[in-house]
């Protein structure tokens, strides 16, 4: 533990409309902005790129475990998912003949796409299925770390979706929450809306999904605080060490929230988790005044 605040910086790149931001295994920032149609990629220097260019009605994006790009648009009354290769070409993949809310992919290369009560497999052979009506809107999908598809549902429910469709409850979101990410260790969390708790607060926060089975044995077991965002903050992410990257159309900004790094051992050398925590008690041989 490392005796301080964590350390905020804000990312070399202009956003005007963020939709989304995913974070890849190799610490890689991807936000989707809907007004610019295209998607910026930012490494670990800094370095920013176009991962996307000229496409209109970009909502959500998705990175497979190889660090392979997919990208959902919505235009009218139908969607489309394409591929973005690392050439920097953009494949189109499938049309939908509705507005999608979100979707996912597995490793083997099927999708499962979300309408408002709706969810879709697109096969391998691109055959659209609707699998399951859900008992409340959709707001968001994931995908877990066995790559099942999971629901944020309007009445709070998180939902685990089996490959035939069949409804699962697996958690409980915080009330007001608009998305879903993963967190870490396969947990998931939410964006969410709520009161401040105090005057000049940002409403937005992010809380980690409660065990379903843990809410029903005990109620005061329900969605736990993780951090709260700056208001207008679009979407959010979290880099493998679990550092907060957030996505802000009224700052027009991309930013990270660094609470841990790795430094390496000086006596073996080995790479050593750190972690700043503003409560650390400090070393015996700092003095203070």
């Amino acid at each position: 533990m490392v005796r301080s605040k964590p350390v905020i910086e804000r990312l070399p790149v202009k956003v005007l409309q963020p939709v989304d931001l995913q974070v890849s295994a190799r610490g890689q920032i991807f936000v989707a902005d809907a007004q610019a149609a295209c998607v910026f990629r930012l490494d670990s220097h800094g370095q920013v790129s176009l991962a996307v260019r000229d496409l209109p009605g970009i909502s959500r994006i998705q990175l497979d475990r190889d660090g392979g790009l997919y990208v959902l648009t919505v235009v009218g009354a139908e969607s489309h998912l394409y591929q973005a290769t690392p050439e920097g070409l953009t494949v189109h993949l499938h049309t939908l003949r509705f507005p999608a809310i979100s979707f996912t992919r597995n490793s083997i290369g099927e999708f499962f796409v979300g309408q408002r009560q709706q969810l879709w497999k697109i096969g391998t052979d691109g055959q659209q299925t609707c699998i399951t009506q859900l008992p409340s809107a959709l707001l968001d999908l994931g995908s877990n770390p066995a790559e099942s598809a999971v629901a944020l549902l309007q009445n709070g429910l998180v939902c685990q979706v089996s490959a035939d469709g069949v409804l699962a409850v697996s958690g409980q979101a915080q009330a007001g929450s608009l998305r879903l990410l993963p967190g870490i260790g396969g947990r998931f969390l939410t964006l969410a809306r709520s009161a401040p708790q105090a005057p000049g607060e940002s409403g937005l926060a992010l809380y980690h999904v409660s065990d379903r089975s843990q809410v029903k044995a005990d109620p005061a077991d329900g969605p736990t605080l993780l951090a709260r965002v700056p208001s207008g903050t679009e979407a959010a992410g979290l880099d493998p060490l679990g550092n907060l990257c957030l996505a802000n159309p009224d700052l027009k900004a991309v930013t990270k929230a660094t609470t841990r790094f790795h430094i390496p051992c000086p006596h073996c050398g080995q790479q050593t988790l750190m972690i700043f925590d503003a409560t650390a008690p400090l070393p015996d041989d700092v003095s203070s005044f």
